[in-house]
């Protein structure tokens, strides 16, 4: 987490900045980069950071210190990374849910 955000403006912002996320579509972009519906197009590797996040962002015109304002809040909520933005804090995925169907097969 970026070390200059004060943690209670990170709490300050929190609900808010998760309110935008919802509504600018970020957990459902992200799950379309993640967890594709087709088979034609293959599906992001999660590289344990915020890349597709950011481009997500950066494509719907926030600056940088908004970005960074989003990650801290991302990464103080439980999302550390684009994989963890899915399965810790989107309400429902295509992603988390076929983890966990994978998962419930294996055991």
């Amino acid at each position: 987490m970026d070390q200059s955000l004060d943690a209670s403006l990170i709490n300050d912002i929190a609900d808010d900045v998760l309110r935008v996320l919802s509504q600018i579509r970020l957990f459902e972009r992200l799950d379309d980069l993640y967890c594709p519906t087709g088979t034609e197009v293959l599906p992001v590797k999660c590289r344990h950071d915020y890349a597709q996040t950011e481009l997500i962002l950066t494509e719907g015109e926030m600056d940088e210190q908004e970005v960074k304002e989003v990650v801290a809040v991302l990464d103080a909520s439980g999302g550390h990374c684009d994989c963890e933005v899915l399965y810790n804090l989107a309400e429902t995925s295509r992603f988390k849910s076929l983890y966990w169907q994978t998962r419930s097969k294996s055991s």
